[in-house]
């Protein structure tokens, strides 16, 4: 939480219209990250589990 905090301490208290903007962006950052998490996720098991060498052989 430190880091995130800090992230923040660059904007002065006139410039809360950058800092909202800034903070916006970080979270459609996070969201598309999590969505792409998510959907590699929801790949079938067989289309990862083709590129692993088997542990049989």
């Amino acid at each position: 939480m430190q880091h995130a905090k800090a992230e923040y301490r660059q904007f002065a208290q006139d410039q809360q219209d950058e800092a909202l903007a800034h903070f916006t962006q970080r979270v459609e950052a996070l969201r598309n990250e999590q969505q792409r998490r998510e959907q590699q996720l929801d790949q079938p098991a067989d289309q990862s589990a083709s590129s692993l060498p088997s542990p049989l052989a």
